[in-house]
C-alpha cells in the first residue's frame, strides 16, 4: 500500500472538505499544545484545551479519544492518541507503530472515513488516511 498525499495544511484540507477529521497526537506534558492538535486548538477555539481542563483529554501514552467538533455547520472526527510524556528538550516524537495500530483501530471501529495525520506527526499507511504535508 501506498502513501496518500495531500498538500495542504490540516485547516485547510478540513474547511476545503478534502478530509473529514484528522488523526492527533497529544503528550501530557506539552504545554501550549504542539504540532497540529495546537494549531486546530486555536482554530477550533480551544476545543481541545477545554477538553484538558475537563481532565477529558490528558495525554497519557496509549489514551484514545475521540472528539467531534461541529465547525462551520459541518461535523469533523478526531481522533486524538496520547503519546506519554515527552522530553521538551528534543524534536517532538512521531506517532509509534503501537500508538499508531490503536489509533487506526479507534478509526475502523467508527467506520470513519477520510481522515488525515499531519506528516509532522507520522506517515500512517490505511485506505482511509490522507498525509497532509
Amino acid at each position: 500500500m501506498s502513501l496518500k498525499e495531500i498538500n495542504q495544511s490540516p485547516e485547510f484540507a478540513l474547511s476545503q472538505k478534502k478530509i473529514n477529521g484528522m488523526i492527533l497526537l497529544h503528550f501530557e506534558n506539552e504545554r501550549p499544545l504542539q504540532g497540529a492538535l495546537g494549531d486546530l486548538d486555536w482554530r477550533l477555539n480551544g476545543h481541545f484545551s477545554r477538553l484538558m481542563r475537563e481532565q477529558i483529554l490528558t495525554g497519557k501514552e496509549g489514551e484514545v479519544i475521540y472528539a467531534p467538533v461541529l465547525w462551520n455547520h459541518l461535523t469533523f472526527h478526531f481522533v486524538v492518541i496520547g503519546g506519554g510524556s515527552r522530553n521538551p528538550d528534543e524534536k517532538r516524537p512521531q506517532l509509534s507503530r503501537s500508538l499508531t495500530e490503536a489509533a487506526l483501530k479507534k478509526i475502523h471501529e467508527l467506520k470513519l472515513t477520510q481522515m488525515g495525520v499531519s506528516a509532522n506527526d507520522g506517515m500512517v499507511e490505511d485506505p482511509e488516511v490522507w498525509i497532509l504535508n
